[in-house]
């Protein structure tokens, strides 16, 4: 499970991750189960999350630049 902390307008990105096939179908994508999100708490504008998804995705921060 990723655990990460946004605020308000503050956003993730989930998309296929590196050496993927792109041309993989969302089916396939999902094969080995959903994304799961669990809101784990939060303190004044901010709140804590936890994400399990599929090792064929990658989520990250998206103020983060990309992964070279």
């Amino acid at each position: 499970m990723l655990v990460l902390s946004r605020r308000a307008d503050e956003s993730i990105l989930i998309q296929p991750a590196e050496g993927v096939d792109g041309s993989m179908t969302m089916a396939q994508l999902f094969a080995n189960g959903p994304i799961q999100i669990t809101l784990l708490g939060g303190t004044g504008r901010r709140v804590k999350m936890g994400i399990d998804a599929p090792e064929q995705l990658s989520i990250r921060r998206k103020d983060l630049p990309e992964p070279v």
